[in-house]
């Protein structure tokens, strides 16, 4: 089974943007980490999203260049929920890509891959795709990383 979990894309200030909308910057790194990712072949079956606003508009620009279908809001993604009931009640399907916020993202892949949320296994980058994967014994695993920028 496959997983794509994404941190939302660069959004303004809230000074600027009380909902804290998408930046100029963040648009652009969705949309080249989108064309990248599907110029290589990577397909999505449902993108999640948390519901506020650079989540969703994240959502639906990975969704014009993928050609996704399913865009859905879900519930427990915010930057403090909790990863065990978030955990406990997803149905992870396969090909779904989440797009979410740190530290909730970060907390995540550290709980399906060790078992402990409160190790660092990766850093998220806005923007970018962490693919996790699961080997035959169920075993999280991340399988490939695609990011805005690499330094």
């Amino acid at each position: 089974m496959t997983l794509y979990l994404v941190q939302h894309g660069q959004s303004l200030a809230k000074e600027l943007d009380p909902n804290r909308g998408l930046s100029v910057e963040g648009r652009n790194e969705i949309v080249q980490v989108a064309n990248l990712a599907s110029n290589s072949g990577i397909t999505v079956s449902t993108i999640f999203h948390s519901g506020k606003l650079r989540a969703s508009q994240t959502a639906e620009l990975f969704s014009e260049q993928l050609k996704t279908g399913s865009i859905e809001k879900i519930e427990g993604l915010s930057p403090l929920d909790s990863v065990m009931s978030f955990t406990n009640h997803f149905q992870f399907a396969d090909k779904s890509m989440i797009i979410g916020h740190l530290p909730f993202l970060d907390r995540l892949t550290s709980y399906l891959i060790t078992g402990d949320q409160g190790l660092s296994v990766i850093k998220f980058q806005n923007a970018g795709i962490i693919c996790l994967d699961q080997d035959n014994t169920n075993h999280w695993f991340i399988k490939w990383t695609m990011m805005p920028v690499i330094d």
